[in-house]
């Protein structure tokens, strides 16, 4: 099911700023990380999506309808979609649990079922003891985590997150990032997610979009997109045992190497050409080695990103 589809969306503030022609599709239980530097239209996009700012040109869908997110029509869609931003403003001097009764309140929750889900997740994110702290006493870590507890109190089926690892030190990351795992996994959330933070966002996302200048300058589900933008030739082997430095020259020269790496039992190889798993077995077997794993190197995202705007940026 397409939770949230675009087509040639375009607002511009000068010939040089804004977004144009901007377009994707974001189906249900998916992460989708919009990515781009400062300036590069993501905020707009957004802005755009959520009837913020109204659009010069370009169509929204939203769960399979049209949308004018300018019309008051669109508020039926807002009642299923959670909203996350850098800048949360709560009330300060409201404990945890008096600010999501407040906002949970627009949404017409209340009662012991919402009491439940709200301590649940201050629980299930490592707020349950500072749920009566007010929050201008928390770090900006922990109103991260609040804010995404305040987003998804009403069960969207669309998230939009802007920078929500911003803040978090490295156990909170792990426990935001499997958190928004299980939401997208187990209860089919789509996540409209912009971050800084590529190896965070590698972790999770299953689509990448990146924005350079307003315009996509590239698109695509990540695995295949890894796939894509890897070095050809680039790959390792693991032996059975530690190999001798006669058998690591031996089979770097027959599979044509133009330059090895051996660390304990792996060896990274640099190939002019691509290398096939039956031609590595066949070189470790005429040096005397057992192959015990062959692997070829994806790309990683960061490589992705500054590839991709290195390739664009004329």
């Amino acid at each position: 099911m397409e939770t949230l589809k675009v087509e040639n969306l375009t607002r511009k503030f000068s010939p040089t700023t804004g977004v144009e022609g901007v377009g994707f599709i974001l189906r249900a239980g998916r992460v989708l990380a919009y990515l781009g530097h400062n300036g590069a239209g993501k905020t707009t996009t957004i802005r755009a999506l959520l009837g913020l700012l109204r659009a010069d040109s370009g169509n929204i869908s939203y769960f399979g309808s049209p949308c004018d997110t300018s019309s008051v029509a669109f508020d039926r869609v807002r009642r299923d979609v959670g909203v996350c931003l850098d800048a949360p403003g709560f009330y300060a001097d409201l404990d945890a649990m008096d600010n999501l009764r407040l906002f949970g309140g627009l949404y017409g929750l209340s009662g012991p079922e919402f009491e439940t889900r709200a301590a649940n997740l201050l629980g299930r994110l490592g707020l349950a003891e500072a749920g009566k702290k007010k929050v201008k006493e928390y770090s900006k870590g922990m109103t991260q985590k609040l804010a995404l507890i305040r987003a998804i109190q009403h069960k969207p089926k669309l998230l939009f997150l802007d920078e929500p690892m911003s803040g978090l030190d490295p156990e909170a990351r792990i426990t935001m990032r499997d958190f928004l795992g299980e939401l997208s996994r187990k209860e089919g959330v789509s996540i409209f997610l912009t971050s800084h933070d590529l190896n965070e966002v590698e972790q999770i996302a299953h689509e990448v979009i990146i924005l350079e200048k307003g315009r996509v300058k590239l698109s695509g589900a990540l695995d295949v997109l890894r796939e894509s933008f890897r070095k050809i030739g680039v790959c390792t082997l693991v032996f059975e045992a530690l190999p001798a430095a006669a058998a690591v020259t031996a089979i770097s020269a027959a599979l044509g190497a133009v330059k090895h790496k051996l660390e304990g039992r792996e060896l990274s190889l640099d190939c002019s050409s691509e290398i096939s798993l039956e031609g590595a077995a066949a070189a470790c077997a005429q040096a005397g080695l057992k192959l015990e794993e062959f692997r070829k190197e994806k790309a990683t995202l960061e490589q992705i990103y500054f590839e991709s705007l290195k390739k664009n940026e004329n």
